[in-house]
């Protein structure tokens, strides 16, 4: 039995995933590109399955087969095919897409900040693990291993189509998707665990790289508020002794509505 998901409003494959989600033991994602706008998404589903307990260790996986647009936030920056292959080039790429992304204006959000922290807790406590495959890989496969009363109706199943876990490919735009119940799910599977056994792991150094670069390089780390004052008083001295373009300022000003009185 299959069942097509085309992200029209009654079959988004954000509305499919966070219920499945909620009745797997197990997740297992291969993906082509990766974003954490995805992970977003699906916030509030991850969080009440970690608060009832229900997260363990290694619970969702998630393959990476192809690069990342640095500018749409990618949470795991992929490899580009090298001649020599280098690991910690790789890496490297990687933390420094965070950087990239968690200093830019679009991300820095109220929602966004507790987000972050709970995918570092689950990266942390290795309930989520990222891994990039060693070649490009296109494939679209999203594993389900069901728990519950649920699995006593339905075995496991899988979903595979044109979705990639991105917030567009989950809801906004036009995707054509099928989710697999009666046949085909250990052979999916066995193909998920061949590449994901060869693919490129973060470990325990890598992780704790993740969260330095976040708690120091970001916006997210954390500030006291005499620092906050003295920024803001570095700020208003600047404006007044001129080191700051005044055109620049009147016209932002101008911009968001307000009035660019001389004080």
């Amino acid at each position: 039995m299959s069942t097509f998901i085309t992200n029209s409003p009654e079959k988004s494959l954000k509305r499919r995933l966070k219920t499945l989600i909620s009745q797997s033991q197990e997740l297992k994602f291969l993906v082509g590109f990766f974003y954490f706008s995805a992970l977003k998404e699906l916030f509030e589903t991850l969080k009440k399955l970690d608060e009832e307990g229900k997260l363990k260790k290694e619970h969702i996986k998630i393959l990476v087969g192809l690069n990342v647009d640095k500018g749409n936030y990618g949470i795991y920056e992929t490899a580009k095919k090298l001649k020599i292959f280098n690991q910690n080039r790789l890496k490297n790429e990687f933390f420094n897409s965070l950087k990239k992304a968690f200093t830019s204006q679009e991300l820095d959000q109220k929602e966004v900040y507790e987000q972050v922290k709970f995918f570092l807790k689950l990266l942390q406590e290795k309930k989520l693990i990222i891994r990039k495959t060693r070649e490009p890989n296109h494939a679209k496969l999203y594993l389900f291993k069901l728990t519950g009363n649920i699995k006593e109706i339905l075995p496991d199943l899988f979903i595979t189509g044109s979705s990639n876990l991105t917030k567009a490919g989950l809801e906004s735009q036009y995707e054509f998707n099928v989710e697999v119940k009666d046949y085909g799910f250990s052979e999916a599977e066995e193909y998920f665990d061949n590449l994901w056994n060869k693919a490129i792991a973060l470990n325990e150094n890598d992780v704790q790289k993740i969260i330095k670069i976040f708690q120091k390089e970001t916006f997210l780390r954390e500030i006291s508020p005499f620092t906050a004052y003295a920024y803001l008083l570095k700020i208003y001295l600047d404006l007044h002794s001129g080191k700051t373009p005044q055109r620049d300022l009147i016209q932002l000003l101008t911009e968001k509505g307000y009035k660019p009185f001389d004080y």
